[in-house]
């Protein structure tokens, strides 16, 4: 075994693995991408990230239609579906003047709307890998919680961080490497081929699953605080995801080098960080930890506000990234609270939660970058975080919530 670990959970970590070096490529070149070859503009982003994230207020159902499939089943088929998705990229033009394709473009035609095809395919298949991540999420997240040892989870759980974020870093070298010789194209291409390769590991995980006494979405007024949190979370990060970097290169005319330079500084730093994250929220409970997070969360949107100076920025986004402790503390939150028969559902329909936020928050930014100014959208991300630090204080350590009644 691996760092003690069982063999299903190394076959989880592979899978794991195989996303971080998705995102790796995915997001290091993205924003250089849209804006150096289709030269895209904040509200334009916007609606595509609005776009990219339906996905994720329709997990819950997408989970509950696979309830009596297996998770490494459904995880699978979802990880080879994110790998084709980005493949995409590399032949936009190419598979937009093909049917089925073509015809989304020929719909938006009698709008009058003058828009490259290649931003519809972009959004299309953006949309794609966005399916196949959101039924991810959800299964990634019960698949840890049952391979890990009892009594650590949240160890076990900032490991698996730790290996996405190794796989993180390495794409990212990769790309540092190979920029100039594979370009934008042929780095999609391996970061897809990649994320379906872990999609045929996970198939050989344990498909054994608990009896299932009640199939349907979970939606519980004890669960309330999770719902709560992972909606405000869904703001925070959609506005932090979709614009930060997007300013940096808009904005301040970060080059796609110095990118992916900071995408390899942020990933060690988050490689060197996840392992104790993990173990903090074990010592010091989810409440402290949650709060010290949306402190930290909200002097960063602050600064993003207010500085001009590049390399100040360059650290504050590491500081964001770094922050990751909420997710962990949520999914150790509602672990303690939680029935066990209702734990996939419940994360599933937590994802949704997080996913009205993110829906609405791409259009809303875009719009304030366009009326008003970019900083706008970072002031309204410190505002969530505060909102967040005061809902944060209803949580209870222990195994349940007292402030919840059981209904």
């Amino acid at each position: 075994m691996i760092l003690g670990w069982n063999r299903n959970f190394a076959l989880l970590a592979f899978a794991v693995f195989s996303v971080g070096a998705f995102f790796g490529v995915q997001l290091t070149l993205f924003n250089n991408f849209i804006v150096e070859r289709l030269g895209i503009e904040a509200q334009e982003l916007g609606v595509m990230e609005a776009l990219r994230e339906t996905p994720g207020f329709l997990n819950a159902l997408f989970i509950a239609a696979a309830i009596h499939l297996a998770p490494p089943i459904v995880g699978g088929v979802s990880l080879m579906v994110m790998g084709l998705g980005i493949m995409a990229y590399a032949k936009l033009e190419f598979l937009m003047a093909i049917a089925p394709f073509s015809w989304t473009y020929t719909l938006i035609q009698p709008l009058g709307l003058n828009v490259d095809p290649r931003l519809i395919g972009l959004i299309l298949f953006s949309l794609l890998w966005s399916v196949g991540f959101h039924c991810w999420v959800p299964l990634r997240a019960a698949m840890a919680l049952t391979f890990s040892s009892t009594g650590d989870k949240g160890k076990w759980l900032g490991q698996l961080q730790s290996v996405g974020s190794i796989a993180w870093l390495l794409s990212i070298v990769f790309c540092y490497l190979t920029f100039s010789w594979l370009q934008y194209e042929g780095l999609f291409v391996i970061a897809g081929a990649a994320t379906i390769l872990g999609g045929t590991v996970i198939l050989f995980a344990s498909r054994e699953m608990p009896a299932l006494r009640d199939p349907r979405l979970v939606f519980r007024k004890r669960y309330g605080i999770y719902y709560v949190l992972n909606f405000l979370q869904g703001c925070r990060k959609q506005i932090f995801i979709t614009f930060a970097l997007f300013a940096l290169v808009k904005v301040h005319d970060m080059s796609v080098g110095t990118a992916i330079k900071l995408a390899f500084i942020n990933q060690v730093v988050i490689m060197l960080t996840a392992p104790y994250m993990g173990k903090l929220v074990d010592r010091f409970g989810e409440r402290l930890m949650l709060s010290l997070s949306y402190i930290g969360l909200t002097l960063v949107f602050l600064g993003y506000a207010i500085i001009q100076y590049r390399p100040a920025l360059y650290v504050l986004y590491c500081i964001d990234n770094a922050i990751f402790v909420g997710g962990i503390a949520l999914t150790t939150y509602i672990h303690k609270i939680t029935e066990g028969q209702e734990i996939r559902s419940t994360l599933s329909m937590g994802v949704t939660m997080n996913h009205f936020a993110a829906i609405a928050a791409p259009l809303i930014g875009g719009f304030l970058w366009q009326a008003f100014s970019y900083r706008w959208i970072f002031i309204g991300g410190a505002a969530l975080a505060l909102i967040s630090l005061v809902v944060s204080q209803w949580v209870r350590p222990g195994s349940c919530s007292p402030s919840l009644s059981r209904t």
